[in-house]
């Protein structure tokens, strides 16, 4: 049964491999607040472990687990538990929850079905700076093959453009940025409007990270294109992002919640494979090893990259603040 804590383990970790790595100061671009009784009877497991509010001063108390001592502002947006939820009670909390940070932003959980207008009025009454879209309100039972503008319709990008406002986009389809769909809309979007921001999360989704390089080899670059480095424990994914992007075009974001599950993703095929801490697996690891909290190995993978590429200290402050500096015009 997962559990919510830190742990020796956990300590010993980041002072072995990371204490010398993650700057002193870090802005998450991307990590969900919430309160259960928006969850509408959500009752699994992840949800039983949780805390029920999750506030930003308890966010920030629970990413000591995984960097301790670093100063952390956020880009914040909803979690979204269950489909068709209404996200209005979702977007107040974090609206409410950024006002005692000057430095955190929040984006808006916005369905398809939305009208325009009544969500530009919205976003700015509420105080958010971009748009959170999720797959689950595309409407079709296998959302694993949600096409985009199923549920970022070209009226989100738009409006993102008029404002100036970022979209963070988590892409579906099994072959993720190497899906014909997923490179066309992407291409698309960010050609007919340079003045949004698109920020594909988990690293464009490179959880197989040769997906990622056969769709980045395809994929036209644009300025207004960013990867977030969440969640993905491979440091080739990173790598990838990084040499075809460019440093001024990645950021550092957690996706706390699921930064504090424990385990670790890998490539399988031509798939991916998630271990979670409650697969019967870990008695048979070599050596005995425990599973640590994925915020911790998707770290290691990024120092990994950057280490690879002979990054400077600089280029990693860029990927840890400076880049979410400009995108969010701090």
């Amino acid at each position: 049964m997962p559990t919510w804590e830190c742990r020796p383990e956990d300590r010993e970790f980041f002072e072995r491999e990371l204490a010398d790595f993650v700057p002193d100061r870090v802005y998450d671009m991307g990590c969900h607040l919430w309160r259960r009784t928006d969850w509408q009877g959500r009752e699994d497991a992840v949800v039983k472990i949780a805390p029920a509010e999750m506030t930003r001063e308890r966010y920030a108390a629970c990413m000591d687990w995984i960097m301790p001592g670093r100063e952390i502002h956020s880009l914040f947006f909803p979690f979204p538990a269950t489909f068709p939820n209404d996200p209005t009670p979702c977007n107040a909390w974090i609206s409410e929850q950024i006002k005692g940070d000057p430095l955190a932003r929040g984006q808006f959980y916005v369905r398809p079905t939305d009208d325009p207008e009544w969500t530009r009025a919205e976003i700015k009454r509420l105080g958010l700076r971009g748009f959170k879209p999720f797959a689950g309100f595309s409407g079709r039972p296998d959302i694993a093959n949600a096409e985009i503008p199923e549920f970022c319709p070209e009226w989100i990008p738009r409006l993102a453009h008029e404002e100036g406002w970022s979209i963070t986009l988590h892409m579906m389809r099994a072959r993720s940025l190497a899906d014909p769909s997923n490179q066309h809309w992407v291409s698309e979007y960010c050609r007919k409007y340079p003045n949004m921001t698109l920020i594909l999360d988990h690293c464009m989704r490179g959880f197989n990270p040769h997906h990622l390089r056969e769709g980045l080899a395809r994929l036209p670059h644009f300025a207004n294109l960013y990867a977030d480095l969440s969640l993905t424990c491979t440091a080739l994914a990173v790598a990838t992002c990084i040499k075809h992007l460019g440093i001024s075009q990645v950021v550092y974001a957690s996706d706390f919640y699921c930064s504090h599950f424990r385990g670790t993703n890998l490539p399988v095929g031509d798939s991916f494979l998630w271990l979670s801490e409650d697969m019967p697996i870990w008695d048979q690891v070599v050596y005995g090893a425990k599973p640590v909290l994925q915020g911790l190995e998707n770290l290691r993978a990024i120092k990994a990259a950057c280490r690879l590429l002979d990054l400077s200290d600089n280029d990693v402050e860029a990927i840890f603040w400076g880049n979410a500096e400009r995108v969010l015009r701090l």
